[in-house]
Protein backbone atom coordinates (compact mmCIF):
# COMPACT_ATOMS: atom_id res chain seq x y z
CA UNK A 1 0.00 0.00 0.00
CA UNK A 2 2.63 2.68 0.74
CA UNK A 3 4.46 1.68 -2.23
CA UNK A 4 0.93 2.34 -4.21
CA UNK A 5 0.86 5.31 -2.15
CA UNK A 6 4.44 6.41 -3.48
CA UNK A 7 4.11 5.59 -6.92
CA UNK A 8 0.93 7.76 -7.24
CA UNK A 9 2.74 10.96 -5.48
CA UNK A 10 5.81 10.04 -8.56
CA UNK A 11 2.90 10.66 -11.63
CA UNK A 12 1.22 13.46 -9.53
CA UNK A 13 5.01 14.85 -9.68
CA UNK A 14 5.74 14.21 -13.22
CA UNK A 15 2.37 15.77 -14.40
CA UNK A 16 2.83 19.02 -12.05
CA UNK A 17 6.80 19.01 -13.94
CA UNK A 18 5.18 18.24 -17.06
CA UNK A 19 2.51 21.06 -16.45
CA UNK A 20 5.03 23.63 -15.24
CA UNK A 21 6.85 23.09 -18.54
CA UNK A 22 4.47 23.99 -20.67
CA UNK A 23 3.44 27.11 -18.71
CA UNK A 24 7.10 28.20 -18.84
CA UNK A 25 7.14 27.26 -22.91
CA UNK A 26 3.70 29.97 -22.94
CA UNK A 27 5.29 32.52 -21.18
CA UNK A 28 8.77 32.16 -23.01
CA UNK A 29 6.89 33.61 -26.33
CA UNK A 30 7.14 37.38 -26.52
CA UNK A 31 4.06 39.33 -26.50
CA UNK A 32 3.81 40.66 -30.17
CA UNK A 33 0.76 43.18 -31.07
CA UNK A 34 -1.29 42.64 -33.87
CA UNK A 35 -2.77 45.73 -34.78
CA UNK A 36 -4.43 47.16 -37.70
CA UNK A 37 -2.57 50.66 -38.81
CA UNK A 38 -4.61 51.78 -41.74
CA UNK A 39 -7.80 50.92 -43.38
CA UNK A 40 -10.05 52.02 -46.03
CA UNK A 41 -12.65 51.37 -48.11
CA UNK A 42 -14.49 52.15 -50.95
CA UNK A 43 -16.81 54.91 -50.42
CA UNK A 44 -15.55 56.12 -47.05
CA UNK A 45 -15.78 59.41 -46.04
CA UNK A 46 -13.76 59.14 -42.57
CA UNK A 47 -12.39 56.14 -40.78
CA UNK A 48 -11.29 55.65 -37.12
CA UNK A 49 -8.76 53.35 -35.19
CA UNK A 50 -8.92 52.29 -31.74
CA UNK A 51 -5.88 50.27 -30.87
CA UNK A 52 -7.20 50.26 -27.44
CA UNK A 53 -10.70 48.78 -28.11
CA UNK A 54 -9.21 46.76 -31.37
CA UNK A 55 -12.00 48.70 -33.71
CA UNK A 56 -12.30 49.55 -36.53
CA UNK A 57 -15.44 52.37 -37.47
CA UNK A 58 -15.73 53.67 -40.59
CA UNK A 59 -18.45 56.73 -42.04
CA UNK A 60 -19.51 55.36 -45.68
CA UNK A 61 -20.96 57.53 -48.35
CA UNK A 62 -24.53 57.58 -49.06
CA UNK A 63 -24.18 56.26 -52.83
CA UNK A 64 -21.85 52.90 -51.08
CA UNK A 65 -23.80 49.51 -50.58
CA UNK A 66 -23.19 49.11 -47.21
CA UNK A 67 -23.68 44.92 -47.93
CA UNK A 68 -20.39 45.41 -50.40
CA UNK A 69 -17.79 47.03 -49.56
CA UNK A 70 -14.62 46.69 -50.88
CA UNK A 71 -11.47 46.75 -48.97
CA UNK A 72 -8.66 49.28 -50.92
CA UNK A 73 -6.23 49.27 -47.84
CA UNK A 74 -5.50 47.21 -45.08
CA UNK A 75 -2.45 47.42 -43.21
CA UNK A 76 -1.45 45.67 -39.99
CA UNK A 77 1.84 45.47 -37.84
CA UNK A 78 4.85 43.81 -39.56
CA UNK A 79 4.86 40.95 -37.39
CA UNK A 80 1.02 40.14 -37.75
CA UNK A 81 -1.03 37.89 -40.06
CA UNK A 82 -4.32 38.01 -41.09
CA UNK A 83 -6.03 34.85 -43.16
CA UNK A 84 -9.50 36.30 -43.61
CA UNK A 85 -8.98 40.08 -44.68
CA UNK A 86 -6.97 41.32 -47.55
CA UNK A 87 -7.09 44.23 -49.68
CA UNK A 88 -9.59 43.06 -52.38
CA UNK A 89 -12.12 41.31 -50.01
CA UNK A 90 -15.74 42.87 -50.08
CA UNK A 91 -17.42 43.23 -46.54
CA UNK A 92 -20.77 43.15 -45.60
CA UNK A 93 -20.91 46.12 -43.15
CA UNK A 94 -24.38 46.36 -42.54
CA UNK A 95 -23.72 44.48 -39.12
CA UNK A 96 -19.84 44.34 -37.31
CA UNK A 97 -17.20 42.36 -39.11
CA UNK A 98 -14.78 40.59 -36.92
CA UNK A 99 -11.13 39.79 -38.04
CA UNK A 100 -8.62 38.14 -35.88
CA UNK A 101 -4.55 39.05 -36.30
CA UNK A 102 -2.37 36.30 -35.67
CA UNK A 103 1.52 36.90 -33.75
CA UNK A 104 2.26 34.61 -30.88
CA UNK A 105 -1.09 35.54 -29.51
CA UNK A 106 -3.99 35.88 -31.38
CA UNK A 107 -6.53 39.13 -31.53
CA UNK A 108 -9.60 40.06 -32.26
CA UNK A 109 -10.80 43.16 -33.88
CA UNK A 110 -14.40 44.59 -34.84
CA UNK A 111 -14.83 46.57 -38.10
CA UNK A 112 -17.96 48.27 -37.81
CA UNK A 113 -19.75 51.17 -40.46
CA UNK A 114 -22.36 53.85 -39.98
CA UNK A 115 -23.67 55.18 -42.99
CA UNK A 116 -25.70 58.78 -42.33
CA UNK A 117 -28.17 59.52 -45.04
CA UNK A 118 -29.30 63.36 -45.41
CA UNK A 119 -32.98 64.00 -45.52
CA UNK A 120 -34.69 67.38 -45.96
CA UNK A 121 -38.22 69.02 -47.26
CA UNK A 122 -37.61 72.47 -47.75
CA UNK A 123 -40.64 74.85 -48.50
CA UNK A 124 -41.80 78.50 -48.69
CA UNK A 125 -42.18 79.29 -44.77
CA UNK A 126 -41.06 76.34 -43.04
CA UNK A 127 -40.37 76.47 -39.43
CA UNK A 128 -37.31 74.09 -38.24
CA UNK A 129 -36.45 70.98 -40.18
CA UNK A 130 -38.97 68.13 -41.45
CA UNK A 131 -39.79 65.20 -38.72
CA UNK A 132 -39.11 62.22 -40.73
CA UNK A 133 -40.79 58.97 -39.42
CA UNK A 134 -38.20 56.39 -41.08
CA UNK A 135 -40.69 53.28 -39.82
CA UNK A 136 -43.43 54.78 -41.72
CA UNK A 137 -41.98 56.35 -44.70
CA UNK A 138 -44.09 59.82 -43.55
CA UNK A 139 -42.84 63.27 -43.48
CA UNK A 140 -44.30 66.03 -41.18
CA UNK A 141 -43.43 69.75 -41.79
CA UNK A 142 -44.46 72.94 -40.03
CA UNK A 143 -44.93 76.27 -42.31
CA UNK A 144 -45.98 79.84 -41.00
CA UNK A 145 -49.70 80.14 -40.96
CA UNK A 146 -49.22 83.22 -43.72
CA UNK A 147 -48.40 80.58 -46.39
CA UNK A 148 -50.94 79.68 -48.39
CA UNK A 149 -51.54 76.02 -47.54
CA UNK A 150 -53.23 75.43 -50.95
CA UNK A 151 -50.01 76.70 -52.74
CA UNK A 152 -47.04 75.61 -50.99
CA UNK A 153 -43.93 76.23 -52.52
CA UNK A 154 -41.29 72.86 -52.74
CA UNK A 155 -37.54 74.22 -52.71
CA UNK A 156 -36.34 71.00 -52.21
CA UNK A 157 -36.67 66.95 -51.25
CA UNK A 158 -34.55 63.94 -50.64
CA UNK A 159 -35.92 61.12 -49.14
CA UNK A 160 -33.74 58.69 -49.65
CA UNK A 161 -29.81 58.11 -50.63
CA UNK A 162 -28.01 60.08 -53.03
CA UNK A 163 -28.71 58.91 -56.32
CA UNK A 164 -32.17 57.94 -55.64
CA UNK A 165 -34.79 58.90 -58.49
CA UNK A 166 -37.62 60.94 -57.17
CA UNK A 167 -40.16 59.79 -59.94
CA UNK A 168 -42.66 62.43 -59.03
CA UNK A 169 -46.17 63.45 -56.64
CA UNK A 170 -49.54 61.35 -56.49
CA UNK A 171 -52.57 62.59 -57.93
CA UNK A 172 -55.63 61.30 -57.71
CA UNK A 173 -57.94 64.14 -57.77
CA UNK A 174 -59.76 62.38 -60.73
CA UNK A 175 -60.06 58.96 -58.92
CA UNK A 176 -57.13 57.30 -60.72
CA UNK A 177 -53.48 57.80 -59.25
CA UNK A 178 -51.04 59.02 -61.64
CA UNK A 179 -47.64 59.70 -61.08
CA UNK A 180 -47.13 63.34 -61.87
CA UNK A 181 -43.33 64.15 -62.78
CA UNK A 182 -40.86 67.07 -61.10
CA UNK A 183 -39.82 68.68 -64.03
CA UNK A 184 -37.36 70.95 -61.93
CA UNK A 185 -37.29 73.22 -57.75
CA UNK A 186 -39.02 75.12 -56.82
CA UNK A 187 -42.41 73.54 -58.14
CA UNK A 188 -46.33 74.48 -56.29
CA UNK A 189 -48.13 71.86 -54.19
CA UNK A 190 -51.49 71.66 -52.82
CA UNK A 191 -50.37 70.27 -49.11
CA UNK A 192 -54.22 70.78 -47.70
CA UNK A 193 -54.09 66.84 -46.99
CA UNK A 194 -51.73 63.90 -47.27
CA UNK A 195 -49.47 64.22 -50.58
CA UNK A 196 -47.62 61.51 -51.72
CA UNK A 197 -44.00 60.75 -53.72
CA UNK A 198 -42.75 58.06 -55.41
CA UNK A 199 -39.04 57.36 -54.83
CA UNK A 200 -37.62 54.79 -56.91
CA UNK A 201 -33.78 53.34 -54.92
CA UNK A 202 -31.67 50.55 -56.53
CA UNK A 203 -34.49 49.26 -58.20
CA UNK A 204 -37.28 49.30 -55.58
CA UNK A 205 -39.91 52.16 -55.31
CA UNK A 206 -40.94 53.56 -51.83
CA UNK A 207 -43.76 55.62 -51.21
CA UNK A 208 -43.47 58.84 -48.68
CA UNK A 209 -46.09 61.13 -47.22
CA UNK A 210 -45.81 64.10 -46.71
CA UNK A 211 -48.38 66.17 -43.88
CA UNK A 212 -47.68 70.10 -43.39
CA UNK A 213 -49.35 71.83 -41.17
CA UNK A 214 -49.66 75.59 -40.40
CA UNK A 215 -48.49 77.04 -37.22
CA UNK A 216 -48.80 80.55 -36.07
CA UNK A 217 -45.16 82.28 -35.62
CA UNK A 218 -44.22 85.88 -34.57
CA UNK A 219 -40.54 85.18 -35.18
CA UNK A 220 -39.00 82.04 -36.28
CA UNK A 221 -35.75 80.86 -38.31
CA UNK A 222 -36.68 78.75 -41.11
CA UNK A 223 -33.67 77.69 -42.75
CA UNK A 224 -29.93 77.81 -42.28
CA UNK A 225 -28.03 76.43 -45.67
CA UNK A 226 -24.56 75.96 -44.24
CA UNK A 227 -21.43 75.94 -46.08
CA UNK A 228 -17.77 75.83 -44.92
CA UNK A 229 -17.63 79.86 -44.42
CA UNK A 230 -20.98 80.91 -44.81
CA UNK A 231 -24.78 80.07 -43.89
CA UNK A 232 -27.65 81.45 -46.02
CA UNK A 233 -30.36 82.22 -43.52
CA UNK A 234 -34.12 82.43 -44.42
CA UNK A 235 -36.90 83.46 -41.50
CA UNK A 236 -40.33 84.35 -41.16
CA UNK A 237 -41.88 86.87 -38.81
CA UNK A 238 -45.49 88.89 -38.33
CA UNK A 239 -44.96 91.69 -40.56
CA UNK A 240 -45.62 93.90 -38.56
CA UNK A 241 -42.65 94.26 -35.65
CA UNK A 242 -39.68 96.60 -36.23
CA UNK A 243 -36.21 95.98 -37.16
CA UNK A 244 -36.01 91.97 -37.67
CA UNK A 245 -32.88 90.40 -37.63
CA UNK A 246 -30.90 87.60 -37.55
CA UNK A 247 -28.29 86.56 -34.41
CA UNK A 248 -26.14 83.83 -34.16
CA UNK A 249 -22.94 82.53 -32.32
CA UNK A 250 -21.00 79.39 -32.11
CA UNK A 251 -23.00 76.76 -29.62
CA UNK A 252 -19.85 77.15 -27.06
CA UNK A 253 -20.37 80.99 -26.78
CA UNK A 254 -22.65 82.67 -24.43
CA UNK A 255 -23.12 85.86 -26.55
CA UNK A 256 -24.80 86.70 -29.39
CA UNK A 257 -24.05 88.60 -32.82
CA UNK A 258 -26.49 91.04 -34.21
CA UNK A 259 -26.75 90.51 -38.66
CA UNK A 260 -28.51 93.45 -39.39
CA UNK A 261 -27.60 93.06 -43.12
CA UNK A 262 -31.15 91.29 -43.77
CA UNK A 263 -33.51 91.54 -46.75
CA UNK A 264 -37.00 91.63 -46.03
CA UNK A 265 -40.14 90.57 -48.00
CA UNK A 266 -43.20 91.20 -46.69
CA UNK A 267 -42.77 88.95 -43.68
CA UNK A 268 -39.87 86.98 -44.94
CA UNK A 269 -36.45 87.89 -44.01
CA UNK A 270 -33.23 86.32 -45.34
CA UNK A 271 -29.64 87.25 -45.18
CA UNK A 272 -26.10 85.65 -45.77
CA UNK A 273 -23.49 85.56 -42.68
CA UNK A 274 -19.86 85.23 -43.88
CA UNK A 275 -16.21 84.42 -42.40
CA UNK A 276 -17.70 81.27 -40.13
CA UNK A 277 -14.76 78.77 -39.24
CA UNK A 278 -15.36 75.37 -41.00
CA UNK A 279 -16.78 72.30 -39.26
CA UNK A 280 -18.50 74.31 -36.41
CA UNK A 281 -21.56 74.05 -35.01
CA UNK A 282 -23.61 77.31 -34.53
CA UNK A 283 -26.96 78.54 -33.36
CA UNK A 284 -29.29 81.00 -35.10
CA UNK A 285 -32.29 83.02 -34.03
CA UNK A 286 -34.65 85.74 -35.34
CA UNK A 287 -35.18 88.54 -33.42
CA UNK A 288 -38.38 91.14 -34.21
CA UNK A 289 -39.19 93.54 -32.18
CA UNK A 290 -39.91 92.45 -28.69
CA UNK A 291 -40.10 88.58 -30.25
CA UNK A 292 -37.49 86.23 -30.34
CA UNK A 293 -37.68 82.89 -32.09
CA UNK A 294 -36.22 79.89 -30.72
CA UNK A 295 -32.64 78.93 -31.60
CA UNK A 296 -31.88 76.75 -34.25
CA UNK A 297 -28.73 74.96 -34.86
CA UNK A 298 -26.19 74.27 -38.00
CA UNK A 299 -22.85 72.93 -38.66
CA UNK A 300 -20.64 74.26 -41.42
CA UNK A 301 -19.13 71.79 -43.72
CA UNK A 302 -15.85 70.67 -43.85
CA UNK A 303 -13.29 71.83 -45.59
CA UNK A 304 -12.60 68.69 -47.41
CA UNK A 305 -10.16 68.39 -49.50
CA UNK A 306 -8.23 64.89 -51.52
CA UNK A 307 -5.59 63.17 -51.87
CA UNK A 308 -2.40 64.44 -53.58
CA UNK A 309 -3.81 67.49 -55.18
CA UNK A 310 0.00 68.72 -54.72
CA UNK A 311 0.93 65.57 -56.95
CA UNK A 312 3.72 65.10 -54.86
CA UNK A 313 3.26 60.99 -54.29
CA UNK A 314 3.98 59.19 -57.25
CA UNK A 315 4.34 55.03 -57.89
CA UNK A 316 5.22 53.14 -60.84
CA UNK A 317 3.26 50.36 -62.08
CA UNK A 318 5.78 48.51 -64.69
CA UNK A 319 6.60 51.61 -66.29
CA UNK A 320 3.63 53.05 -66.68
CA UNK A 321 3.17 56.46 -63.56
CA UNK A 322 0.82 57.01 -61.51
CA UNK A 323 -0.29 60.23 -59.96
CA UNK A 324 -1.50 58.19 -56.74
CA UNK A 325 0.82 56.81 -52.94
CA UNK A 326 0.13 53.24 -54.11
CA UNK A 327 -1.44 50.96 -56.01
CA UNK A 328 -4.39 50.20 -53.14
CA UNK A 329 -5.28 54.12 -52.74
CA UNK A 330 -6.23 55.57 -55.82
CA UNK A 331 -8.09 59.08 -56.25
CA UNK A 332 -6.26 59.96 -59.45
CA UNK A 333 -5.91 58.38 -62.87
CA UNK A 334 -4.38 58.84 -66.45
CA UNK A 335 -5.18 57.23 -70.09
CA UNK A 336 -1.62 55.67 -69.31
CA UNK A 337 -3.02 51.88 -68.55
CA UNK A 338 -4.64 52.30 -72.08
CA UNK A 339 -1.91 53.88 -73.98
CA UNK A 340 0.86 51.95 -72.26
CA UNK A 341 -0.28 48.66 -74.08
CA UNK A 342 1.55 50.50 -76.97
CA UNK A 343 4.46 51.65 -75.50
CA UNK A 344 3.19 55.47 -74.74
CA UNK A 345 2.72 56.63 -71.73
CA UNK A 346 1.43 60.90 -72.06
CA UNK A 347 1.41 61.50 -68.22
CA UNK A 348 4.46 61.18 -65.88
CA UNK A 349 6.09 62.57 -62.98
CA UNK A 350 7.58 65.66 -63.32
CA UNK A 351 11.15 66.08 -61.42
CA UNK A 352 12.54 69.36 -62.32
CA UNK A 353 10.14 71.93 -63.56
CA UNK A 354 8.12 72.73 -60.24
CA UNK A 355 5.76 75.16 -59.70
CA UNK A 356 6.78 74.99 -55.91
CA UNK A 357 10.32 73.49 -55.48
CA UNK A 358 11.45 71.30 -52.15
CA UNK A 359 12.44 68.11 -51.36
CA UNK A 360 10.01 65.37 -51.98
CA UNK A 361 7.97 67.99 -54.53
CA UNK A 362 7.05 66.30 -57.73
CA UNK A 363 4.03 67.92 -60.64
CA UNK A 364 2.48 65.86 -63.06
CA UNK A 365 3.58 66.38 -66.95
CA UNK A 366 1.07 65.49 -69.82
CA UNK A 367 2.03 64.96 -73.40
CA UNK A 368 -0.07 65.08 -76.75
CA UNK A 369 1.05 62.16 -78.70
CA UNK A 370 1.11 60.23 -81.90
CA UNK A 371 -0.55 56.88 -81.03
CA UNK A 372 0.07 55.04 -84.14
CA UNK A 373 -3.04 56.20 -86.48
CA UNK A 374 -4.73 58.50 -83.41
CA UNK A 375 -3.81 61.48 -81.05
CA UNK A 376 -3.48 60.32 -77.10
CA UNK A 377 -3.69 63.15 -74.83
CA UNK A 378 -1.85 63.83 -71.81
CA UNK A 379 -4.79 63.66 -68.91
CA UNK A 380 -5.22 63.14 -65.20
CA UNK A 381 -8.32 62.86 -63.76
CA UNK A 382 -10.35 62.14 -60.66
CA UNK A 383 -11.51 58.83 -61.00
CA UNK A 384 -10.12 55.08 -62.40
CA UNK A 385 -9.91 54.10 -65.78
CA UNK A 386 -11.28 50.85 -67.01
CA UNK A 387 -10.42 49.14 -70.23
CA UNK A 388 -9.27 50.02 -73.83
CA UNK A 389 -12.07 49.79 -76.19
CA UNK A 390 -11.40 49.63 -80.18
CA UNK A 391 -9.39 52.79 -80.49
CA UNK A 392 -10.92 54.84 -77.17
CA UNK A 393 -11.56 53.87 -73.38
CA UNK A 394 -13.60 53.40 -70.80
CA UNK A 395 -13.20 55.30 -68.01
CA UNK A 396 -14.69 56.03 -64.32
CA UNK A 397 -15.29 60.11 -63.90
CA UNK A 398 -15.39 60.79 -60.18
CA UNK A 399 -14.77 59.96 -56.58
CA UNK A 400 -16.83 60.32 -53.12
CA UNK A 401 -17.06 63.68 -52.24
CA UNK A 402 -19.41 66.18 -49.89
CA UNK A 403 -18.35 69.70 -48.99
CA UNK A 404 -18.84 72.60 -51.42
CA UNK A 405 -16.07 74.52 -52.53
CA UNK A 406 -16.25 78.26 -54.01
CA UNK A 407 -13.53 77.54 -56.22
CA UNK A 408 -10.26 75.18 -57.83
CA UNK A 409 -7.07 77.05 -58.01
CA UNK A 410 -3.71 75.71 -58.73
CA UNK A 411 -0.25 76.38 -60.87
CA UNK A 412 -0.02 75.55 -64.66
CA UNK A 413 2.51 76.30 -67.24
CA UNK A 414 1.22 75.21 -71.22
CA UNK A 415 3.61 74.87 -74.58
CA UNK A 416 1.17 73.57 -77.21
CA UNK A 417 1.85 72.82 -80.50
CA UNK A 418 -0.52 73.22 -83.56
CA UNK A 419 -3.27 70.85 -84.04
CA UNK A 420 -2.28 68.53 -86.86
CA UNK A 421 -4.68 65.23 -85.74
CA UNK A 422 -8.36 65.88 -86.63
CA UNK A 423 -10.33 62.60 -86.39
CA UNK A 424 -13.47 61.98 -87.91
CA UNK A 425 -15.12 61.76 -84.58
CA UNK A 426 -14.83 65.46 -84.19
CA UNK A 427 -16.15 66.44 -86.81
CA UNK A 428 -19.38 64.15 -85.98
CA UNK A 429 -19.62 65.59 -82.99
CA UNK A 430 -19.28 68.75 -84.49
CA UNK A 431 -22.41 67.77 -86.78
CA UNK A 432 -24.54 66.62 -84.14
CA UNK A 433 -24.34 69.88 -82.56
CA UNK A 434 -25.49 71.79 -85.73
CA UNK A 435 -21.64 73.65 -86.45
CA UNK A 436 -20.37 73.48 -89.64
CA UNK A 437 -16.92 71.78 -89.43
CA UNK A 438 -14.61 74.72 -91.54
CA UNK A 439 -10.99 72.99 -91.58
CA UNK A 440 -9.28 76.47 -91.60
CA UNK A 441 -10.87 76.73 -88.54
CA UNK A 442 -8.73 73.75 -86.97
CA UNK A 443 -5.88 72.96 -89.02
CA UNK A 444 -2.58 74.05 -87.62
CA UNK A 445 -3.94 76.34 -85.17
CA UNK A 446 -2.80 76.64 -81.72
CA UNK A 447 -4.14 73.17 -79.20
CA UNK A 448 -6.13 74.51 -76.06
CA UNK A 449 -5.59 73.33 -72.43
CA UNK A 450 -8.50 72.38 -70.52
CA UNK A 451 -8.90 71.98 -66.72
CA UNK A 452 -12.64 71.19 -65.51
CA UNK A 453 -14.34 70.74 -61.95
CA UNK A 454 -17.71 69.15 -61.48
CA UNK A 455 -19.89 68.59 -58.30
CA UNK A 456 -22.58 65.72 -58.77
CA UNK A 457 -24.61 64.42 -56.50
CA UNK A 458 -24.86 60.88 -59.24
CA UNK A 459 -25.30 58.02 -57.19
CA UNK A 460 -21.87 56.37 -58.82
CA UNK A 461 -18.84 57.30 -61.12
CA UNK A 462 -19.72 58.47 -64.82
CA UNK A 463 -18.43 55.82 -66.99
CA UNK A 464 -17.51 57.38 -70.29
CA UNK A 465 -16.44 55.78 -73.38
CA UNK A 466 -14.84 57.59 -76.14
CA UNK A 467 -14.64 54.65 -78.40
CA UNK A 468 -18.83 54.62 -78.31
CA UNK A 469 -19.05 58.79 -77.98
CA UNK A 470 -20.27 58.75 -74.10
CA UNK A 471 -19.64 61.88 -72.23
CA UNK A 472 -20.87 64.11 -69.35
CA UNK A 473 -23.51 66.47 -70.69
CA UNK A 474 -21.92 69.22 -68.92
CA UNK A 475 -24.77 71.73 -69.94
CA UNK A 476 -27.76 69.01 -69.71
CA UNK A 477 -27.03 66.86 -66.88
CA UNK A 478 -29.57 67.14 -64.30
CA UNK A 479 -26.69 65.67 -61.45
CA UNK A 480 -24.54 68.13 -62.10
CA UNK A 481 -24.72 70.61 -58.65
CA UNK A 482 -21.70 73.15 -59.91
CA UNK A 483 -19.55 73.24 -62.78
CA UNK A 484 -16.34 75.42 -63.79
CA UNK A 485 -13.56 75.10 -66.21
CA UNK A 486 -10.72 76.96 -67.64
CA UNK A 487 -9.72 76.84 -71.24
CA UNK A 488 -6.19 78.11 -72.29
CA UNK A 489 -3.93 78.84 -75.46
CA UNK A 490 -1.52 81.38 -75.56
CA UNK A 491 -1.91 83.85 -78.64
CA UNK A 492 1.67 83.56 -79.50
CA UNK A 493 4.84 81.23 -78.37
CA UNK A 494 4.69 79.20 -75.32
CA UNK A 495 5.04 79.96 -71.60
CA UNK A 496 8.40 79.81 -70.00
CA UNK A 497 6.84 80.10 -66.36
CA UNK A 498 4.22 79.02 -64.20
CA UNK A 499 0.97 80.85 -64.03
CA UNK A 500 -1.72 80.30 -61.45
CA UNK A 501 -5.15 79.83 -62.39
CA UNK A 502 -8.50 79.70 -60.57
CA UNK A 503 -11.81 78.21 -61.36
CA UNK A 504 -14.43 79.99 -59.81
CA UNK A 505 -17.63 76.97 -59.70
CA UNK A 506 -20.98 77.76 -61.10
CA UNK A 507 -23.82 76.53 -58.54
CA UNK A 508 -26.74 75.31 -60.51
CA UNK A 509 -28.12 74.27 -57.17
CA UNK A 510 -27.31 76.02 -53.66
CA UNK A 511 -28.96 73.32 -51.47
CA UNK A 512 -27.95 70.05 -52.86
CA UNK A 513 -24.93 68.41 -51.49
CA UNK A 514 -22.65 66.66 -53.95
CA UNK A 515 -21.84 62.85 -53.65
CA UNK A 516 -19.18 63.09 -56.08
CA UNK A 517 -16.35 65.10 -57.55
CA UNK A 518 -14.93 65.31 -60.73
CA UNK A 519 -11.43 66.96 -61.82
CA UNK A 520 -10.21 66.90 -65.00
CA UNK A 521 -6.69 68.24 -66.97
CA UNK A 522 -6.09 67.27 -70.57
CA UNK A 523 -3.20 68.77 -73.09
CA UNK A 524 -5.59 68.55 -75.37
CA UNK A 525 -9.02 69.44 -74.94
CA UNK A 526 -10.31 67.98 -77.46
CA UNK A 527 -8.39 64.89 -76.93
CA UNK A 528 -11.46 62.47 -76.31
CA UNK A 529 -12.23 62.83 -80.25
CA UNK A 530 -8.71 62.38 -80.80
CA UNK A 531 -7.58 65.73 -81.95
CA UNK A 532 -5.46 67.53 -80.95
CA UNK A 533 -1.33 68.89 -81.40
CA UNK A 534 1.45 66.35 -80.88
CA UNK A 535 3.55 67.60 -78.36
CA UNK A 536 1.17 69.58 -76.68
CA UNK A 537 2.54 69.49 -73.33
CA UNK A 538 0.91 70.97 -70.07
CA UNK A 539 2.64 70.79 -66.63
CA UNK A 540 -0.01 71.67 -63.19
CA UNK A 541 0.78 72.03 -59.80
CA UNK A 542 0.00 72.69 -56.18
CA UNK A 543 -3.87 72.38 -56.61
CA UNK A 544 -5.65 73.70 -53.75
CA UNK A 545 -9.83 73.98 -52.92
CA UNK A 546 -11.14 77.57 -51.93
CA UNK A 547 -13.58 77.46 -49.45
CA UNK A 548 -15.19 81.35 -48.62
Amino acid sequence: MKRLTYYFAFISAMLFSSQSCLVENDMAYPTVLGNIVAFEVAGQTSVSIDATARTVNVVLAETADIQNIEVTRFDISPEATCETLAVGSVLDLSSPVKVVLNTYQQYEWTISATQPIERYVRCSGQVGDAEFRLDERRVYVNVADNQDITAIEIEALKFEPAGAVLKGYVDDTDGTETIVPIESFPFVLNCNEWRYFVVEYRGEEYRWGLYVTLVEVTAAVTDANAWARHVDLEGVFDGESSDPHFQYRTSSSDSWSDVTDVTVDGTNVTATVSGLDAATEYEVRLVAGAETSDAVTFTTEEEQTLHNMSFDNWYQDGNVWMPNLNASYQVWDSANPGSGKFGIYPTSREDTDLAVAGSGKYAAKMESKNAYIVLAAGNVYTGKFGDTVGLGAILDWGVPFSSRPSALKGYFKYNPAAIGNIHSSLKEMLAEKGIEYVESDWKNKPDTCQIQMLLTDWDRPFTVNTNEGTFVDFDNDSGIIAYGKMEYSPKSGSMSEYEEFRIDLDYRSTTRKPTYIVITVCTSKYGDYFTGGVGSTLLVDEFEFVYE
